[in-house]
Parts: C-alpha cells; structure tokens; sequence
C-alpha cells in the first residue's frame, strides 16, 4: 500500500536534516547609535535642516548630547543662619 507522501508527491525530510534559521549575532548599541548620529548628520549636511522627520530626530539628539556643554542654570542661594553651639 502506498503512503500519502508518495500518491501526492510530496517529500519528508529527517527532523536532523530540518535547520532554524539563524539568529543573528547581538550588536553592540554604541555602534547602532554611532551608525544612526552619522546618518542624521549626513542627512543634515546634504539637505540642510529641512523640518523633515530626520531633521527633528537630528536636532533633538543634538540638543540632548550638548546638554552637557551648556551653562547650569543658577540654584537659588540659600541663607544660611548661624546656630549658637552649645558647650
């Protein structure tokens, strides 16, 4: 008696032939996001900053890396009042 494989023409493959496929490799976020910075700084040097989408995404990301360099906005000073000690 034939199987079904066999009267439709279909084949089987042995589960040790079967292959996943191939998850790829964990990539570092520092270079994702030194691969992005160089996109949106290519994309604001050939266009100028056009208010496009990528030119929002550039100008936030540049407000926020030279947040650092920016002055600190003054605290305000508070008095301080001289406690006698006691002896």
């Amino acid at each position: 008696m034939a199987t079904n494989a066999e009267l439709d023409g279909t084949k089987t493959m042995p589960p040790e032939a079967l292959t996943l496929p191939k998850v790829p490799e964990h990539t570092d976020e520092s270079e994702v996001m030194r691969e992005q910075l160089e996109y949106l700084i290519a994309h604001a040097a050939e266009r100028g900053i056009c208010g496009c989408s990528e030119c929002q995404r550039y100008l936030r990301v540049r407000s926020l890396l030279l947040e650092i360099f920016s002055e600190p906005e003054p605290q305000p000073v508070q008095q301080v009042i001289a406690l006698p000690m006691a002896a």
